[in-house]
This record gives structure tokens, sequence and C-alpha cells, in this order.
């Protein structure tokens, strides 16, 4: 072999290898590529999951709101001030409220249970801010 087909040789090796190293990038690209379309579709799904909960429970929440008015109403008269208590309670605050409705004879009787109700959210809330990791791993977890 002389030194130019030696060459030459070497040229279209070097140049074979160019052309494969750029399809197997051409490759890795598009797994790259296909494997965040996925990605991206996982968390889609997701965040509308959340979504549509999270507008699920707030119609729910007006529901559950409403059928606790008109069963309070049954003993109570239920003015503005009534009403006001009620929207300060989330869907499981409510649920405990209905929970302790055989406590519940006046407005005044109403207003603790709310008070106390609401003074337990804010006690989880405090510990909760103590130990903030535990809610983002709880955020992570729902996510995957």
């Amino acid at each position: 072999m002389t030194e130019e087909q030696r060459m030459e040789f070497l040229r279209s090796t070097s140049l074979d290898i160019a052309l494969m190293r750029t399809r197997f990038d051409e490759i890795d690209e598009q797994k790259i590529y296909e494997k965040g379309q996925r990605l991206g579709k996982k968390i889609g799904e997701c965040i509308g999951e959340r979504i549509g909960r999270q507008q699920g429970e707030r119609k729910g929440e007006a529901r559950q709101r409403m059928m606790l008015r008109q069963v309070l109403s049954i003993r109570i008269p239920m003015g503005e001030e009534e009403t006001a208590l009620l929207q300060q309670l989330n869907g499981d605050e409510l649920l405990i409220l209905s929970e302790r409705y055989e406590m519940i004879k006046t407005s005044e009787d109403l207003a603790e249970q709310v008070r106390q109700i609401v003074s337990q959210r804010r006690e989880r809330k405090i510990n909760l801010n103590e130990f903030p990791e535990s809610e983002a791993y709880r955020e992570i977890g729902e996510i995957l």
C-alpha cells in the first residue's frame, strides 16, 4: 500500500467515523426529544388532573356549604354573620362541622365550633412550617 493509498484510506475511514457519530448523535437527540415529550405529557396530565380535582373540590365545597347552611337553618336563623362563618371553612372543615351538628343549638355554638376548627387549621399550618420539607416531599410524591 502506497503512502497515497494509506492517506486516502485514513481520510475515508475518518469520514465514515464522522458520519457514524453524526447518525448516533441524531438518534440520541431523537430519543431525548421523545423522552422529553413523554415527560411533558405526564407533567401536563398531572397538572390537568390537579386543576380538575381542585375545580371539583371547589364545586363540592360550595354544594356542601349550601347543604350545611340549609340543615343549620332548621335549628338556628341563618343570617349574613352565620353564612360568613361557613365561608371560612374548606371542604374537610365543613365535614368536621357537619359531624358536630348535634352540638350546635345557637348562633354562638356555631361561632364557637367554627372558631375551634379554624384554630386547629392554624395549628396544622404552624406544624407544617416547622417541617416545610415534608410539604415539598408530598407535592413531589403526588406528581410522580
